[in-house]
């Protein structure tokens, strides 16, 4: 199955009055590259979620978040005494210096930074709680992994879709350079009986053969069509056979663009120029869905 590089998913995990939850979120990247963000008290856990994440995600910018919390609980306040009368004296020191009266309240030591701390989380144990912890980043993993795969089988039909409308262009030139080279002779024929007008001149057949031959031999695009055909075929194969396709699916169209190219710059007709430049779009196009496929 695709996958698409963005997704979403969260896991919590409860038990014995503690709570460790995490998201995980991603978004487009050549390459895989995973940011970790957890609290101290998950330290312990960082080489193993790093381990789990790369053994089910191959491309994407990863961001995992952690979060440990006692909800059962009140918290364990601490008063940080020697800096609270720190904290009194300073502004006592100050007021005076300003020559002004000093109001200072327990209020106002309170709001004071570090003076009042409180600690809702029990200590974690590595040993414990680390099953506890595999168990909410697998939930998250799960449901990451589902978002990514739904998205990537909306991105997989709207490329197959874009795939077939490239094919019926392709007949669509096809189509249209089969008569080239008797339409090019019409048209060499048309020309030469314009300037040979005043001119008493008897037109060689074998010459204009010649050239009529030489023009179609310039202006065949039955090999590009060939190879073309046979990218968008693989393509297809890929897409159906799902996994981590982005890179591949990439390649294929570089050569696609090369080949389409090559096409317009041999078929010298307006037609098909317009219809070149129809492929071109459609294949920027499928190029920009790719770019959110794993």
């Amino acid at each position: 199955m695709i996958r698409s590089m963005s997704g979403y998913g969260r896991g919590v995990a409860e038990g014995e009055g503690l709570q460790i939850s995490f998201e995980l979120r991603s978004v487009n990247h050549r390459f895989f590259r995973l940011g970790l963000h957890l609290p101290a008290g998950l330290s312990f856990f960082e080489t193993t979620a790093r381990q789990l994440i790369a053994d089910r995600v191959q491309r994407g910018k990863v961001d995992l978040t952690g979060t440990i919390r006692c909800p059962s609980s009140l918290p364990d306040v601490r008063i940080n005494e020697e800096l609270a009368a720190s904290y009194a004296e300073s502004l006592a020191a100050l007021a005076g210096d300003l020559g002004i009266e000093p109001e200072i309240d327990l209020a106002m030591l309170a709001d004071l930074p570090g003076v009042v701390s409180g600690q809702r989380t029990r200590p974690l144990d590595p040993h414990q709680d680390k099953a506890r912890a595999k168990e909410a980043l697998s939930d998250a993993l799960n449901e990451f992994e589902a978002m990514r795969t739904a998205e990537g089988a909306h991105l997989a039909d709207d490329m197959k879709q874009r795939f077939e409308v490239v094919t019926s262009m392709l007949r669509r030139i096809e189509e249209l350079t089969a008569d080239l080279p008797h339409r090019y002779r019409d048209l060499l024929l048309k020309r030469i009986e314009n300037l040979m007008e005043d001119v008493s001149v008897e037109l060689d057949p074998g010459r204009l053969a010649q050239e009529v031959a030489h023009f179609a031999d310039r202006c065949d695009i039955a090999e590009e069509l060939v190879r073309l055909r046979s990218h968008i075929h693989k393509a297809g194969s890929q897409l159906e056979n799902g996994g981590p396709v982005g890179r591949p699916l990439e390649f294929l169209l570089q050569e696609m663009h090369r080949e389409i190219n090559t096409i317009g710059a041999k078929a010298k007709v307006a037609e098909i120029g317009d219809i070149v430049v129809d492929v071109k779009c459609e294949l920027e196009r499928i190029r920009e869905q790719v770019q959110n496929v794993e």
